[in-house]
């Protein structure tokens, strides 16, 4: 009898190194790169939050992030399966986001700077996953862009708009009013069609939720396109009707006081699922993509260690940024 040895073959041998371990390690390296450039331009980050807190119009504002990060998830068919592979021009990108930033800040351009600060999260991941991996996540990254605190440069133009329906509608109605100056007289009385009636504060909302439900719906850009220009536009007839409706149905006496803010939210109510409802009927099936059957991307060791090296040269290129300011202020 003879004692015979098997030797293993390399194949064999199980892997135990599962496809996530690199992702994860790559997640917790651009969540960290994230939360110093959130620390580096806190007084910026405060700024786009006092609004947030402070304003109706832009409350919204505190959901976007997590917004993103739930459609980057539903991106990971597609980005899983791309290898990371830092990128030089990402970093080129910070520093042009950088130096956008401190022009913001010696100029006194607040919205100049709180753009670029959030333009730096995309760029991160630009410069620490790669080209590949960005264009994967341009429309979920681009959700982001609803954080700005911006737009109300256009209200006079929707105060303009949201006048121009009342008066129609009254012309329609054969309802007798004078108008002059965004005041409106009637025979049971007189409205003042303010800025805050131009429907910003529907508006933005709005549009943030058709961004996110078209890009999780369609793959073409065209009809994304198509479908957040037709938000706007029903939007904007909406609150041109919500606004001759509070008139008139104050004017025949059928409501008053607290019931125009029932019937205006009830009206948005009624927009919001109609055009989700549209939107739905030409719906593009996502490409299906099985992650279970070795669809993941294998983020091997030196990948990984080049992450590490780029974020933190990533990190080194936005501080030079605030600590210009900080030495050009703190002599003074």
């Amino acid at each position: 009898m003879r004692k015979t040895f098997h030797s293993a073959t390399t194949s064999a041998v199980p892997n135990d190194r599962s496809p996530l371990t690199g992702w994860r390690l790559i997640g917790l390296i651009l969540f960290v790169a994230s939360l110093c450039v959130i620390g580096l331009f806190w007084g910026t980050v405060r700024s786009m939050v006092d609004v947030w807190a402070g304003s109706r119009t832009f409350a919204h504002g505190f959901l976007v992030l997590p917004a993103t990060g739930y459609l980057v998830w539903c991106y990971r068919h597609l980005w899983m399966q791309s290898e990371p592979a830092p990128s030089a021009w990402g970093l080129g990108a910070l520093f042009i986001l950088g130096s956008g930033w401190l022009v913001g800040s010696v100029n006194g351009v607040t919205w100049l700077q709180q753009a670029a600060v959030i333009a730096m999260l995309p760029g991160l991941v630009w410069a620490i996953l790669g080209k590949d991996t960005v264009q994967h996540l341009l429309w979920p990254l681009g959700f982001l862009v609803f954080m700005l605190p911006v737009g109300t440069s256009i209200e006079p133009w929707l105060q303009d708009l949201t006048a121009w329906f009342i008066q129609a509608g009254l012309q329609l109605t054969n309802i007798p009013y004078l108008y002059e100056n965004h005041r409106i007289v009637l025979t049971s009385g007189t409205w003042e069609v303010a800025p805050d009636c131009g429907g910003l504060r529907y508006l933005l909302p709005g549009l943030a939720l058709g961004y996110a439900f078209a890009t999780l719906i369609y793959q073409q850009t065209a009809r994304r396109l198509v479908f957040l220009t037709l938000c706007a536009v029903v939007l904007m007839v909406a609150n041109g009707i919500r606004a001759y409706g509070v008139i008139v149905g104050d004017h025949f006496g059928i409501a008053e006081g607290t019931d125009h803010r029932v019937f205006s939210y009830t009206i948005y109510g009624v927009t919001m699922p109609l055009l989700l409802w549209l939107g739905l009927r030409w719906q593009e099936n996502m490409p299906i993509n099985s992650l279970r059957d070795g669809g993941i991307a294998l983020v091997e060791e030196i990948n990984t260690r080049k992450s590490i090296l780029i974020a933190i040269l990533a990190v080194v290129v936005l501080a030079v940024a605030p600590f210009s300011v900080w030495l050009w202020i703190a002599p003074q």
